[in-house]
């Protein structure tokens, strides 16, 4: 049985793959369970939604003070010591995803598998401000992501080489 549950709600007119987020899920607890960063036999339910630009915009001026557009925020209500199966939120920019993979020169689909996995790692406890952490969360999604967006891995790997030199 799925320990990860995701409830998608999807505020635009674009077509999201629910099949390939909740393939991604899966894939996810089974590595977090692997690497020891979840329990296993537990069960998490996450919220993942997908907004327009105005509507992320809101949410980062509420919760981040930065007023303008982003591609993801989470929000963690994650504590292993609490028995509450609601974990977090994941809100996705479908408009920003889109003009980010076409600058990064790979598909829609693939930025979105990105920017789902970078939430996920942020409920679990990840972060990528500390350069130890930041090469773990790097890690993690590259493993999760086999087949993912070469260009948005690369990325990451040449945001993590710059912090460390």
């Amino acid at each position: 049985t799925r320990m990860i549950n995701l409830d998608i709600y999807n505020k635009t007119r674009s077509r999201i793959g629910q099949k390939m987020l909740d393939a991604l899920a899966v894939a996810a607890e089974k590595k977090l369970i692997k690497s020891e960063i979840i329990p296993k036999n537990k069960n998490y339910f996450i919220e993942v939604t997908f907004l327009g630009k105005q509507a992320i915009t809101k949410l980062n001026i509420f919760y981040r003070r930065k007023n303008c557009a982003t591609d993801v925020i989470s929000l963690s209500y994650y504590d292993k010591n609490v028995i509450d199966p609601f974990v977090g939120e994941i809100f996705i920019c479908v408009p920003y995803a889109r003009e980010q993979a076409k600058k990064m020169g790979h598909s829609f689909a693939e930025e979105l598998k990105f920017l789902f996995m970078h939430g996920l790692l942020h409920i679990f406890g990840f972060d990528h401000k500390k350069s130890a952490q930041a090469a773990k969360m790097h890690n993690l999604t590259h493993d999760i992501l086999k087949t993912g967006p070469a260009t948005r891995l690369r990325q990451c790997h040449n945001r993590l080489k710059a912090v460390w030199q």
